[in-house]
């Protein structure tokens, strides 16, 4: 006869928990956009702050953080979700492995992954803050992946947030398989709804703390790129009436004849932005190490005009 760990509605129900939690944080249409801005607006800030420019000065809207953030956000939903299967397949397997075994290696399981968590959010908090050298387990442990104290590592949220997920999942299980006390397993039933909410709440900080790191080296790598293939980007060629005295390195000015609309030509400039109704124009020769200035430009006016070219 078939014990009651084989059930399968038994077998899901350390995982079902977690699936509402997973909806609750991430199907909300609010959740996601709000992600998809903040990772936006951050890897903005950290590409323009790599040419000097401040972010406040370009104005972008919430659609252009929005829009900005699908392509390098992609990367990262992907694995999550893969990540997320990977877990349910694992699930199963252990809901498997578990109907099989005796009451004492079931209760040595769910102690064991319990352990794991508290680990994993403790190195989670503790890394939040930088601080996590003094901890010389969790020292040993990550210096063993070569990992330096950095709260922009992106190991830390993802030991934050899977150590809370982690800890849901092996509580309700070990609640539900009855392999703690009874008075215990009493009080984890009454703490359930507070419980969840903090599960929540640590996923939805370790979910904004991830994206902040990923937003930050995407925005970094994106403007390095930028630098690199600078000499290959489209041409800024720049009329105007009046001379603008616009200088930099690979810049070059002719004087055109006096017959013509526009008696200046500034050329050996690149496309950095246009936005806010202002061209955000480098020097061909531009290099963040050479003091070299944003060229800002207004689209509105008459007596200049700005043309692109290959």
């Amino acid at each position: 006869m078939p014990t009651k760990a084989t059930d399968p509605s038994v077998g899901d129900r350390g995982l079902g928990p977690l699936i509402q939690i997973a909806s609750q944080v991430l199907v909300p249409a609010g959740a996601l956009t709000a992600v998809l801005y903040h990772f936006g607006y951050v890897r903005e800030k950290e590409l323009l702050a790599y040419f000097g420019v401040d972010l406040g000065s370009v104005g972008l809207s919430t659609t252009d953080y929005v829009l900005s953030s699908a392509g390098p956000l992609f990367s990262l939903l992907a694995t999550m979700v893969v990540i997320g299967v990977a877990a349910i397949i694992a699930h199963h397997l252990l809901a498997y492995l578990l109907s099989r075994a005796n009451h004492l290696w079931r209760q040595i399981t769910w102690v064991s992954l319990s352990a794991i968590a508290l680990v994993l959010l403790a190195a989670g908090a503790v890394g939040m803050h930088c601080s996590w050298e003094a901890l010389a387990l969790v020292w040993l442990a990550v210096s063993a992946f070569g990992l330096r104290c950095s709260s922009n590592a992106l190991i830390f949220p993802v030991m934050l947030g899977s150590g809370a997920l982690l800890l849901e999942y092996a509580t309700e299980n070990a609640r539900t398989h009855k392999v703690v006390p009874e008075q215990l397993s009493t009080g984890l039933d009454a703490a359930r709804t507070l419980r969840r909410a903090l599960v929540i709440s640590l996923a939805l900080i370790a979910a904004f703390w991830a994206t902040d790191i990923k937003a930050k080296q995407s925005g970094f790598d994106a403007a390095y790129a930028i630098e690199s293939a600078l000499p290959f980007l489209p041409q800024a060629i720049v009329y105007s009436r009046d001379r603008l005295y616009i200088s930099g390195h690979g810049v070059d000015m002719e004087k055109l004849s006096d017959s013509d609309a526009f008696i200046f030509r500034y050329k050996g400039l690149r496309l950095l932005k246009h936005a806010g109704g202002r061209w955000f124009l480098l020097p061909a020769k531009w290099r963040h190490d050479n003091g070299a200035a944003v060229i800002l430009l207004p689209d509105s006016r008459n007596d200049i005009r700005v043309e692109l070219a290959p």
